[in-house]
C-alpha cells in the first residue's frame, strides 16, 4: 500500500488538509496539485490529468531538501528490484537451468527445459512464461517479444546481436516483472528500423522497449541504436544497476523512463537529437522522476541533456552533458550587446562572441506557443529533434521543435545534489528547477543562457499565482557546500526568479554581480555574500580565494573573463583572490544585492583588467579611487576615469 501522506499534496487547500500539513510536508517534497478542488483523500488518486501547480506544502519541503528526502516523497522503485539477484548485477547466471534461445539469420533455435515458454516464427521470437532465458547469436531481421502476463522473466545477452527493419528490437509488452542482464564479458548490440510497421497508439517507440517496468543490469556490454525514435524506452520505471556498459544512439531520446528513470551504476554513454535522459509522467505528482547514482554518465543531446518533469537527484555520479552543442552554440537574446558589454561575460572588452547566433524571441522559461525561431543544434545528434508534445501513454514523439532551448539538466520541480561530480555545457540554461539544492559535489556549467536558472517553469508555485518576469515566482536556490563553478554568455550566471540563499561551498562565477545581466540576479530574498570585480581570469587558470585566518581553497578555471564573482564567504571578513594570469585582488566580503541592478557591496580591489571596462547601466563613482583595496563610490561599479587600485 502507498504512503497516503504521499498523495495529500494533490489536494488543494481545505480545512482537513492545512490542519495536516505540518504532517504531510515530511513526504511532499517532489508532489504538484492539479489545481482543482476536492472534499476528500479520494481525490489523491492519480486523475490522469497533468497536473500545473506546485503546492505551498511541496514548496516548503522541497527548499533546501536532501536526496533522502525527495527519494522517500516520490513512488517507490523497490518492488522494481525485488527479482533482481547478486548473481543478475554481476552478469552470471546458472546456465544448466536456463533456456538457451540461439539467434540465427532470420530465425532462431530453443533449448532447454522452457522450450515450452517459447515460438519462434520466422524472425519473432515470443516468450510467454516465466523463466531464465539465455539470447546469442545474431539475429538480421526480426524481434525478441516478452509476452507473460505475472511471470518473472530474466533475458540474458550473452552475445546476441539483434536487427529489427521494421520494429523494435526487443518488445517487453507484458510481465510480472523483467530483468535484462547483459552477462559478463559480453558485446550485445539491438537496432531498430527507421519505420515501424505497428503505427498505432500504443506501438512501441524504441529499440529496447518495454511496457511495464524493467531492470537492465549485469557487467557485459550493449550497445543501442534508435533510428525509429528512442533507444531505450518504458512506458512504466527504466532501472539501470549493476556495473553494464552501454552505448546508446537515438534520433530522438536516449533513455527515458516514464514513470521513473534510475541509474545506480554502469558506465553509460548516449547520444541523443532530442533529450538524453528522460522521465515524463504528467499525471501523477510521485512519478516522473530521475535517479542517479554511482555511475559514470556521457551525454551529448540535441535537446536537454536531462529532463525530468519532478525531480532530478545527483549522488557519487559522474555526469557530463553537452546539450545543443554546449555554449559554443549559444543564442543571443534580443537587444543583448557584445561581450564587452555584458558585465558577466568572457572575451576582450568590447569583443563581438564567436557563437552569435540568430536572436531568439522567447524569454526562458515562457510558453511553447510564444517561442520564435532558435537556432538549430549542432552535431549528429542534433540530427533530428523532437517534440514534447506527447500525451497520456502516447511516447510517439516526432516532428521538429523549433522552439527546442537545449539545457544541461531540466528539473520540472527540483534539482538535488549531495555528491558527484557534474559537468554542464549547455547552448541554453545550464540548470533549471524550481527547487535546487546544491550541498555537496562539484558542478561546473558553461552555458549560453543563466548558468543556474531556479525558477517555476512551466509550473506555478502556490502563493505566486500572478507573478511577472521580474518578480518573486516562488522558486528557491540553496547551495549549502559543494564546489560551484559558472560560465556564461548572456543574462545571469546565478539566476533566481525566486529567492537565493547561497550560505557555503567554494562558488565561483564568471563576470562581475551588480547589473541586470551579471553574474547574480535574484528576483526575491537573498542570502548571498560574495565578493566582485577584478582580478581577470583566463581558462585552465588556478583560482585561489584565501581568507583572513590564512585558510583557502582552489578550483581551476573553466573560463576567461575581465571579472570574477566569488560567492558562499562571510560577510565582514576579507578575502584575497588570486588568478594565474591576472594578478591578485583583495576586497570585503558583503551581502550582494537581492534585486535586479542593486548596488553590489564588497568589491574586490587590486589592479583593474587592461582595456576598456564592460559593464550595463549605472552612474560611474565620483571622487578618488582609494588605494586600499576598495571599489570606491557606488560599490560594484567601475571607475569613469579607468583610475586603478595601486594594491596588487
Amino acid at each position: 500500500m502507498k504512503n497516503p501522506l504521499k498523495h495529500l499534496y494533490r489536494i488543494t487547500r481545505t480545512g482537513a488538509i492545512r490542519a495536516l500539513a505540518a504532517l504531510a510536508a515530511v513526504a511532499l517534497v517532489a508532489g504538484c496539485s492539479t489545481g482543482t478542488a476536492a472534499s476528500s483523500a479520494s481525490a489523491g488518486l492519480a486523475s490522469g490529468t497533468a497536473w500545473t501547480t506546485i503546492t505551498s506544502e511541496v514548496a516548503t519541503a522541497s527548499t533546501g531538501a536532501g536526496v533522502a528526502e525527495i527519494l522517500a516523497a516520490n513512488a517507490d522503485t523497490s518492488e522494481a528490484v525485488a527479482a533482481v539477484t547478486t548473481d543478475d548485477d554481476t552478469g552470471t547466471y546458472d546456465a544448466a537451468s536456463a533456456t538457451t534461445i540461439t539467434l540465427s539469420g532470420d530465425s532462431a533455435s530453443v533449448d532447454g527445459d522452457g522450450t515450452a515458454g517459447v515460438s519462434v516464427d520466422g524472425g519473432t521470437v515470443t516468450i510467454s512464461a516465466a523463466g531464465t532465458y539465455v539470447l546469442s547469436g545474431e539475429l538480421t531481421d526480426g524481434e525478441v517479444i516478452v509476452n507473460a502476463d505475472d511471470a518473472e522473466v530474466r533475458l540474458v545477452l550473452d552475445g546476441a546481436a539483434i536487427t529489427n527493419a521494421d520494429g523494435p528490437a526487443i518488445d517487453i509488452q507484458d510481465a510480472g516483472s523483467a530483468v535484462v542482464v547483459l552477462a559478463e564479458g559480453s558485446e550485445n548490440t539491438l537496432t531498430d528500423g527507421e519505420t515501424y510497421a505497428d503505427t498505432s497508439e500504443d506501438a512501441p517507440t524504441a529499440a529496447l522497449f518495454s511496457s511495464d517496468t524493467v531492470v537492465l543490469t549485469g557487467t557485459g556490454s550493449l550497445t543501442v541504436t534508435g533510428n525509429h525514435n528512442d533507444a531505450i524506452s518504458s512506458k512504466n520505471g527504466l532501472v539501470i544497476q549493476g556495473a553494464p556498459t552501454l552505448t546508446v544512439d537515438a534520433v530522438d531520446d536516449g533513455i527515458r523512463g516514464k514513470d521513473y528513470l534510475v541509474v545506480s551504476g554502469g558506465t553509460i554513454t548516449v547520444t541523443a537529437g532530442g533529450d538524453g535522459l528522460k522521465s515524463t509522467e504528467d499525471d501523477d505528482e510521485t512519478k516522473g522522476f530521475i535517479v542517479l547514482g554511482a555511475a559514470d554518465i556521457t551525454i551529448t543531446s540535441g535537446d536537454d541533456g536531462v529532463s525530468a518533469t519532478t525531480d532530478v537527484t545527483v549522488n557519487g555520479t559522474t555526469l557530463t552533458v553537452t546539450a545543443g552543442g554546449g555554449q559554443a552554440n549559444a543564442t543571443q537574446e534580443e537587444g543583448f550587446g557584445g561581450m564587452g558589454g555584458m558585465p558577466g561575460q568572457q572575451g576582450e572588452a568590447g569583443a563581438q562572441p564567436e557563437q552569435q547566433a540568430q536572436p531568439q524571441d522567447q524569454q526562458a522559461g515562457a510558453p511553447a506557443e510564444q517561442a520564435g525561431d532558435a537556432t538549430e543544434p549542432a552535431g549528429d545528434a542534433a540530427t533530428a529533434v523532437a517534440t514534447d508534445a506527447a500525451t497520456d501513454d502516447d511516447e510517439d514523439e516526432s516532428g521538429v521543435d523549433e522552439a527546442t532551448k537545449p539545457k544541461g539538466i531540466n528539473a520540472g520541480v527540483s534539482y538535488t545534489q549531495e555528491d558527484g561530480t557534474v559537468t554542464l555545457d549547455a547552448a541554453d540554461e545550464g540548470l533549471q528547477g524550481a527547487f535546487i539544492n546544491i550541498a555537496g559535489g562539484a558542478l561546473t556549467i558553461t552555458s549560453g543562457d543563466d548558468g543556474i536558472n531556479a525558477t517555476n517553469g512551466d509550473y506555478v508555485i502556490e502563493g505566486y499565482e500572478n507573478t511577472n518576469s521580474e518578480a518573486d515566482d516562488g522558486s528557491v536556490l540553496t547551495i549549502s557546500g559543494g564546489q560551484v563553478q559558472v560560465s556564461f554568455t548572456y543574462s545571469d550566471g546565478i539566476d533566481s526568479n525566486g529567492s537565493a540563499y547561497i550560505t557555503g561551498g567554494q562558488v565561483v562565477v564568471s563576470g562581475q554581480a551588480g547589473s541586470m545581466d551579471g553574474a547574480v540576479d535574484v528576483n526575491g530574498e537573498s542570502q548571498v555574500v560574495g565578493i566582485t570585480g577584478s582580478p581577470s581570469v583566463s581558462a585552465g587558470d588556478t583560482i585561489t580565494v584565501t581568507g583572513a585566518d590564512g585558510n583557502s581553497w582552489e578550483m581551476t578555471s573553466v573560463f576567461t573573463s575581465q571579472y570574477l564573482t566569488v560567492l558562499g564567504l562571510t560577510e565582514g571578513e576579507e578575502y584575497t583572490v588570486a588568478t594565474t594570469s591576472g594578478g591578485s585582488a583583495t576586497g570585503t566580503a558583503a551581502a550582494l544585492s537581492s534585486g535586479m541592478g542593486g548596488g553590489m557591496g564588497g568589491g574586490m580591489g587590486g589592479q583593474a583588467p587592461s582595456g576598456d571596462v564592460g559593464g550595463q547601466g549605472g552612474q560611474a563613482p565620483t571622487g578618488d579611487i582609494p588605494t586600499d583595496g576598495g571599489m570606491g563610490g557606488d560599490p560594484g561599479q567601475a571607475p569613469a576615469d579607468g583610475t586603478q587600485s595601486t594594491e596588487s
